[in-house]
């Protein structure tokens, strides 16, 4: 059986930190990757679609970031190769209670979730949830 993986895309070390202690307790056993901006993962997304069983099972993704924010990404990842977009179960993990952040996520039909910060147990037992 092949370990489950999670990408945590966000460029605040402490925020990364915290959340992957949660993460932890959620989903004991998953190997989390740390990413700082959307171009770092994107590129690691892109080397591992040619290899599926490598593709994490969840990512969470932050919006605001330098280099390429999570809008830019998700932009990228439409045309992206298609098993990207349907093996990753992408979660938008932001601060942004703006009411057109979500609107503008609601256009993506490959985002799963949207959680505003700070994440919780709670967020993440939906999360899971929606994971079964």
């Amino acid at each position: 059986m092949e370990e489950k993986k999670v990408f945590l895309v966000d460029d605040d070390l402490i925020f990364r930190t915290a959340a992957t202690v949660l993460i932890k307790q959620i989903f004991p056993g998953y190997q989390i990757s740390h990413f700082e901006n959307g171009l770092e993962v994107y590129e690691k997304l892109i080397d591992l679609s040619e290899n599926q069983g490598q593709l994490p099972d969840l990512m969470f993704l932050d919006i605001n970031m330098p280099v390429m924010n999570g809008w830019e990404l998700l932009e990228e990842l439409k045309s992206a190769p298609a098993i990207i977009r349907d093996q990753v179960q992408v979660h938008i993990l932001t601060s942004s209670i703006a009411p057109e952040d979500m609107n503008l996520s609601k256009t993506y039909n490959f985002i799963d979730g949207y959680v505003t910060k700070p994440l919780t147990q709670q967020d993440l037992h939906r999360v899971a949830e929606y994971a079964q």
